[in-house]
């Protein structure tokens, strides 16, 4: 199981997960992985974990494929700071605008 929340706290910042958990549905890590990287997981909030988490086999994926995905969860977090940075550049100009 990756507990994605909790590892994008220690990685992209509490600020970041406060702002995917009001604004993206937890499904979304599931299918961005399978979408940009072919990586097909399901979504831990079915098996009792938490919703923001992925349910990994361990025992039918050849090694390199846990690489693989470690480097898409990785790839899928950064694309998600980079819109909460964005999110907070547009906030910060219309706050700017409106003055």
């Amino acid at each position: 199981m990756i507990d994605f929340e909790f590892w994008a706290r220690k990685n992209i910042g509490q600020e970041a997960v406060d702002y995917l958990k009001k604004n993206v549905h937890p499904l979304d890590l599931a299918f961005r992985l399978a979408e940009d990287h072919g990586i097909v997981l399901l979504n831990g909030g079915g098996f009792e974990a938490p919703d923001w988490s992925l349910r990994v086999s361990l025992a039918n994926l050849p090694d390199e494929a846990y690489e693989e995905i470690g480097r898409g969860v990785r790839s899928i977090a950064r694309g998600y700071r980079a819109t909460f940075e964005a999110s907070k550049r547009a906030e910060k100009s219309a706050q700017a605008a409106a003055r």
